[in-house]
């Protein structure tokens, strides 16, 4: 194998990892946003009763009686997790609004610009989970 034939296999092996990472790049996000939500509680109680039912062959009064359990279990979950999310942003705004005390007018005016993209970031990829209501000060 010659310089040019050695050069070349490089070249070509760059190329290709440079279209895989180009691709990953761009379809990550979208492919994230679907599988990485989290279910309603809806979705989650029926997710658990299906499985309890084919797993442990639950008779019809079983999962009749389990099913309430399971359905008012789910919706307690979606409600400490929207309730944690926003204790979360809550500290997130504290911590901004003390780090912004010790920054120049331009540091404010950049860090402003950066909430703001941060805040439109978790609402692209966590929306409609993330809690009702305006944006964070």
């Amino acid at each position: 194998m010659n310089k040019s034939s050695g050069a070349r296999i490089v070249f070509y092996a760059v190329l290709i990892f440079l279209a895989g990472a180009l691709t990953g790049a761009l379809t990550a996000p979208m492919i994230g946003r679907h599988f990485m939500r989290l279910p309603d509680s809806h979705q989650l109680s029926r997710f658990m009763l299906a499985r309890l039912r084919s797993e442990l062959s639950l008779t019809k009064e079983q999962e009749a009686e389990i099913k309430p359990v399971v359905e008012k279990t789910c919706a307690d979950m979606e409600t400490i997790h929207r309730q944690t999310v926003q204790r979360a942003l809550d500290r997130l705004a504290e911590t901004n609004t003390r780090i912004s005390a010790f920054l120049t007018p331009e540091q404010k005016e950049k860090f402003k610009k950066m909430e703001a993209e941060h805040r439109l970031h978790i609402r692209h990829f966590h929306h409609p989970g993330g809690p009702p209501g305006p944006p964070p000060p």
